[in-house]
């Protein structure tokens, strides 16, 4: 949903006061009169750019994930395996995370908002992987790709999670996590 106007002053005072406003108040405690309010514009301007609340939410959603993984991107970029590059771009998701903890509040009250663009999004983010996986002469042809994708998607949320609750994304802490998803890659969880 690329839109021509993404470079215009007003839609991203709407964007950034809706994305603040959804991170603290919900997408359901939030109206088009407060999103407005936030941006210091009249609600007529929020009709210039968006139909309703939700095709609004659904954009945010969308700018954030095409951000996520233009950061991701250049976090991974050149490395070939499979392994590493996984582990990288859990890394680089957990401190993305922890410096933007408004992105979970989004995404998880997708689910709530619309299951479809919930699933869509990470089902785009998933499959998104799965062409690189597949072609990796060290990934085992016994995995399927599409399902590694969302395990690799599973750990790095819920590792995201963690550092966030913990408040603590140290690099102390992400070089153990690191470590531990680097061996279990490489090695399996199966004690001999």
């Amino acid at each position: 949903m690329e839109k021509d106007y993404q470079e215009r002053d007003s839609y991203k005072k709407i964007v950034e006061s809706a994305t603040a406003l959804f991170s603290t108040k919900g997408y359901r405690g939030t109206t088009i009169k407060d999103i407005t309010a936030g941006a210091g514009l009249a609600v007529g301007t929020f009709y210039l750019y968006f139909k309703s609340k939700h095709e609004l939410y659904a954009d945010i959603m969308e700018n954030f994930a095409r951000g996520l993984q233009k950061h991701l991107d250049g976090c991974g970029a050149g490395i070939e395996d499979v392994v590493e590059r996984q582990v990288q771009y859990i890394i680089s998701f957990i401190r993305y995370a922890f410096e933007n903890p408004a992105c979970y509040n989004l995404i998880f009250e997708s689910l709530y908002i619309d299951k479809k663009l919930f699933f869509d999004y990470y089902h785009k983010y998933a499959m998104r992987y799965v062409p690189f996986i597949a072609k990796s002469p060290d990934m085992s042809k016994e995995i399927n790709p599409a399902v590694w994708s969302y395990i690799s998607m599973g750990i790095g949320n819920f590792l995201g999670f963690k550092v966030i609750a913990e408040d603590d994304c140290s690099e102390e802490q992400l070089k153990i996590i690191e470590d531990t998803i680097r061996k279990i890659l490489e090695e399996g969880i199966r004690v001999d």
